[in-house]
């Protein structure tokens, strides 16, 4: 499988990611919080888009570098997502402390591991 990101996969589109935080659900693993939402396609395609609040980091080039993180922890960890519809999340850093990629990637995996059984149905929606 190639492990790229692609446009195709980035959720860019405004309209989208404003029903994102109208109807979609929340889940949190520290540092990161996913805001996802299905569609009622039967595609298995997903798109992403991260978040970093200004607000708890202030400088850029860390705002930046927690990013490419978060990103990169996903993008190599894309392939355990499996889902049965059409999956639309946001993940957003939730803390003002800067934290190493090996947090970053665990929680992502949670985050995945969480939207998979979301997706095979064992989890009730909260």
């Amino acid at each position: 499988m190639k492990l790229s990101l692609g446009s195709d996969k980035r959720l860019k589109s405004k309209k989208k990611i404003e029903r994102l935080f109208l109807d979609g659900k929340k889940h949190h693993k520290f540092p990161i919080r996913a805001v996802y939402f299905f569609e009622e396609e039967e595609s298995n395609a997903y798109q992403i888009t991260v978040s970093v609040p200004k607000k708890l980091i202030k400088k850029a080039v860390d705002r930046n570098r927690i990013k490419r993180r978060m990103r990169e922890a996903f993008r190599l960890n894309q392939m355990k997502l499996k889902n049965n519809q059409k999956l639309e999340v946001m993940f957003i850093y939730t803390t003002s402390e800067l934290k190493d990629y090996a947090t970053i990637e665990k929680s992502i995996l949670d985050l995945i591991d969480y939207l998979n059984s979301l997706s095979d149905g064992n989890i009730s929606e909260k």
